[in-house]
């Protein structure tokens, strides 16, 4: 039954963890991995090759030897620990009802009430609601640190905003706008194909860090030579890696990068792309980070010309009532849990509510450095600027009032409301949409360095034996 959810769900490898590994844990379980100050049981690894199996078969693709399964299947363990692990040490939670929105999706998937998916759960062998639900948690405290992380990693200036806005995706953008506006059908453009490709990408990357010295960098882009080889006699990704064993020692990872138009390929990888679907011989590639192999998996058509351009505002306005708003801003850490910072955030309201100036107090206790040294002043503040759990309170804020403590995934927040106003924002509307699509863009490629770069920073010791 579980297996026939999972497939209808499109679950992910963590959530299928969560569903399986701790409902039926074995009776003599061992530790395969210590990751920094938490372990990974053999049980665990067992459920995630079993799972990765399933959707390999799904996908009609030929499922790899145990050993690399095996392989596979740990390391995916090891970077959810560690983020886990991250997401813990700086606060990061869930709320209550994001997660009961996603188990009702996931009801509603299957033709169910949410209390008849409970049921169905329950009275499955290896499966239980409360377990569904702990993977769920799992997985979005971890979208919740990616994106925290990416959006500190990823920028995105107003010259790549006017260079984007000069290519044929600008101009549909603009187009697509317009008629909005104009609240005229959104078609496509009349060069627009009817039905757009997909290509199922992974890559195999060698990481070659900045400043490598001489030496370690000839060794690595040799090695990269030698998966070249192994790619251009026909290997599939799994089995270059296999091919070169215990040379590559964790140098080399496999990332899928699922189900692509061109347009939503990485730069660096759209040029390679063409070069493979032109029928020309793989070659390596080259970025700032190290080296690239790409493996166009498989194809299909997708009846969405559009589908690089996010969808058109709900309402066709871009005028917006905007609220001016300042906030202060203090995150958990090592040293200060949630409960501390929430406990200090509720002795500076109640210095707020006795008359402290709310700029002096964001200037010295802020953990926003942008809007700190401004006083905590956020500006001019549009509908869905702000994390939703910060647009809701500013919506909530009375102009002049202070607002009680809150948590966002940034940490905990206290904000004023100064004043309102209505805004024609066209504009800014359309550099925003510009800069989602750039940010998705460059968003997995940047992901996948921020994974390696934790992994490499973390402590792990392997435990116990590995299939043959």
């Amino acid at each position: 039954m579980w297996r026939h959810l999972s497939a209808l769900l499109f679950l992910t490898p963590a959530l299928w963890l969560g569903a399986t590994a701790h409902a039926a844990p074995r009776p003599l379980d061992q530790v395969a991995v210590i990751v920094n100050d938490g372990v990974i049981l053999n049980s665990e690894i067992d459920a995630r090759m079993s799972d990765l199996r399933f959707q390999l078969q799904q996908r009609n693709t030929p499922v790899p030897p145990d050993a690399q399964l095996f392989a596979q299947a740990r390391e995916q363990l090891i970077l959810e620990v560690l983020q886990l692990q991250l997401a813990e040490r700086n606060g990061i939670r869930t709320e209550d009802a994001s997660v009961v929105a996603a188990l009702t999706a996931m009801a509603r998937a299957n033709g169910m009430s949410l209390d008849a998916f409970r049921a169905q759960l329950d009275k499955t062998p290896g499966s239980s609601f409360a377990s569904v639900r702990t993977a769920v948690e799992r997985e979005q405290v971890i979208e919740r640190l990616r994106q925290r992380r990416m959006a500190e990693r990823i920028r995105i200036t107003d010259a790549d905003v006017a260079q984007f806005m000069a290519t044929p995706a600008g101009a549909e953008l603009n187009r697509q706008l317009d008629a909005q506006l104009k609240q005229l059908p959104v078609t496509p453009p009349a060069a627009a194909k009817p039905v757009e490709p997909q290509y199922l990408v992974t890559q195999v990357t060698v990481a070659i860090e900045e400043n490598a010295p001489a030496k370690q960098e000839a060794r690595l882009t040799e090695l990269a030579q030698q998966l070249l080889a192994a790619q251009r006699s026909g290997k599939s990704p799994e089995e270059v890696i296999d091919s070169l064993g215990r040379k590559l020692s964790g140098e080399a990872a496999i990332e899928d990068l699922g189900w692509r138009t061109e347009a939503q390929m990485p730069s660096l990888l759209v040029e390679p792309l063409k070069r493979a679907l032109a029928g020309q011989s793989p070659d390596l590639i080259r970025s700032p980070r190290g080296w690239h192999l790409l493996w166009i998996m498989d194809r299909r058509e997708q009846r969405t010309p559009d589908a690089a351009l996010p969808p058109p505002p709900p309402a066709p306005t871009t005028v917006v009532i905007q609220r001016k708003v300042r906030h202060l801003l203090m995150r958990p850490n090592d040293l200060q849990s949630v409960d501390d910072v929430h406990q200090a955030m509720l002795a500076i309201h109640d210095q707020l509510k006795k008359g402290s100036d709310f700029a002096d107090l964001a200037r010295l206790k802020s953990q926003d450095p942008g809007s700190a040294i401004k006083g905590g002043d956020l500006g001019w503040v549009s509908p869905g600027d702000m994390v939703p759990e910060f647009d809701r309170m500013i919506g909530q804020t009375r102009i002049g009032e202070i607002s009680a403590p809150f948590q966002s995934s940034f940490g905990w927040h206290i904000l004023r409301v100064e004043g309102e106003r209505r805004q024609d924002m066209r504009e800014s509307v359309l550099k925003d949409r510009a800069r989602q699509i750039l940010y998705a863009r460059a968003y997995d490629e940047e992901l996948a360095v921020w994974l390696r770069e934790l992994r490499s920073e973390s402590y792990v010791d392997f435990r116990g034996a590995q299939p043959r």
